[in-house]
């Protein structure tokens, strides 16, 4: 090697094959091959070890003189610091993976195991499709490509208030989600993550007031209700029929699989159940005509291989809302299907029911030591509610002209 002459480009143009090392710049140097290509390299020993740096930057002239000494630079100041720049390079590697996509893969396979917050209990698949349906509406579309470790608290705060523009709910479900998002890639349950602050550790104070939902559907408004879902088409119809005859929740009625259905009892298994306690409910003769399917699915979807999807029987529940706003005359409060959940609640005294009956066609769990010693099903009290449930709408249903439009079996007793 020569080392006292300077490396200038007309030296690096003229040179064919060979090695010249830079005399101005410690460890570069440029080699030379018979075809002429000239590649700059690195070579030199790290601090306190016997260990020899070895690095490639690329060919000349694509990386010129002073490109190659700022690079060659960068490492002897490493080095004389006493750092390997190949860790360096390897955590900066290591950063740039961590996208806000990459740790919510591994946030969801935490969830999965039980492992995704504090709670340490496997979720329901209902708990982990929301969690899901968050990221992909609100989080993924924003933050999926940044790094985690550059998501500040102010870009979270951003999402929540825009959110909170359109649905304040929403906006409360999206802060909380993040929190446990963020707290758990800042903690030793994501330490893989090894994320240092939890941007998300202050969202709570952005909650916005929620009042309590106390909306039901009275007499007038079911036979309303019954008049507009007759115009639906016959799956969306035979579902909202559900919703309002077994008070079940919107997940359990969309979701369910027709071999939950046998001998006029219809099981929904623990998985798909708030509160992880499977639910039986005896249906009558109309109910039993709504959950036969020829399909896997009592409701499939005429698109994909499964049932179908949310977004379709909202549309549904939003045309219903309309029919009923024009058969009344007048504007009419917005309901969600939950609502139809409470308006069976609601009717139970009237139909002379006792409350604990009522509770149990809910399906909701019993409080105290009740919840440890008391396993009676109730069934036979909840057959007869869900008979006498079934033909009170009935007989709404003949008042209102559209029993026909139903196919509804003669109540019992007539």
């Amino acid at each position: 090697m020569k080392y006292n002459a300077p490396l200038s480009p007309g030296r690096l143009d003229s040179l064919i094959e060979g090695r010249l090392a830079d005399p101005q710049t410690p460890g570069l140097f440029v080699d030379a091959n018979r075809r002429g290509r000239r590649t700059w390299r690195y070579r030199r020993r790290l601090a306190f070890s016997d260990d020899i740096l070895r690095l490639t930057l690329g060919l000349y002239p694509t990386f010129t003189l002073a490109n190659a000494r700022e690079w060659a630079g960068g490492l002897n100041a490493q080095i004389e610091a006493g750092i390997d720049p190949r860790a360096v390079a390897r955590a900066e590697a290591e950063r740039t993976r961590l996208t806000v996509a990459y740790a919510h893969d591994r946030y969801m396979i935490a969830v999965r195991e039980g492992r995704g917050s504090r709670a340490r209990k496997i979720n329901k698949p209902r708990t982990i499709a929301d969690k899901l349906a968050i990221y992909t509406c609100d989080i993924e579309p924003v933050l999926a490509d940044r790094l985690i470790l550059d998501v500040t608290e102010d870009d979270l705060t951003k999402l929540v208030l825009a959110k909170g523009e359109i649905s304040k709910v929403r906006a409360n479900r999206l802060a909380n989600e993040l929190k446990v998002f963020f707290g758990w890639a800042a903690s030793l349950r994501g330490k893989e993550i090894n994320l240092p602050t939890n941007p998300a550790a202050r969202l709570a104070d952005l909650k916005f007031p929620e009042a309590p939902r106390n909306r039901k559907l009275n007499l007038e408004e079911i036979g309303w209700y019954l008049r507009a879902v007759a115009l639906e088409p016959l799956h969306y119809k035979r579902g909202m029929l559900l919703w309002l005859l077994t008070a079940a929740r919107i997940s359990e009625v969309i979701y369910a699989r027709s071999n939950e259905y046998e001998d006029g009892v219809w099981v929904i298994p623990a998985d798909r159940v708030k509160n992880g306690k499977s639910h039986r409910i005896p249906l009558g003769p109309w109910g039993q005509s709504l959950v036969k399917s020829e399909s896997e699915w009592m409701f499939p979807s005429n698109r994909t291989d499964g049932p179908r999807a949310p977004r379709g029987w909202y549309k549904a529940r939003d045309r219903v809302w309309l029919r009923m706003t024009e058969l009344a005359g007048q504007p009419i409060p917005k309901w969600n299907p939950h609502d139809l959940r409470r308006t069976a609640r609601s009717n139970t005294r009237r139909l002379e029911t006792d409350s604990e009956t009522a509770e149990a066609m809910l399906n909701h769990a019993k409080g105290g030591l009740a919840r440890i010693y008391d396993g009676y099903e109730m069934e036979e009290e909840k057959r007869t509610w869900f008979q006498k449930w079934e033909n009170e709408i009935a007989r709404i249903a003949i008042e209102q002209g559209v029993a026909e439009a139903f196919g509804i079996p003669l109540p019992e007793g007539t």
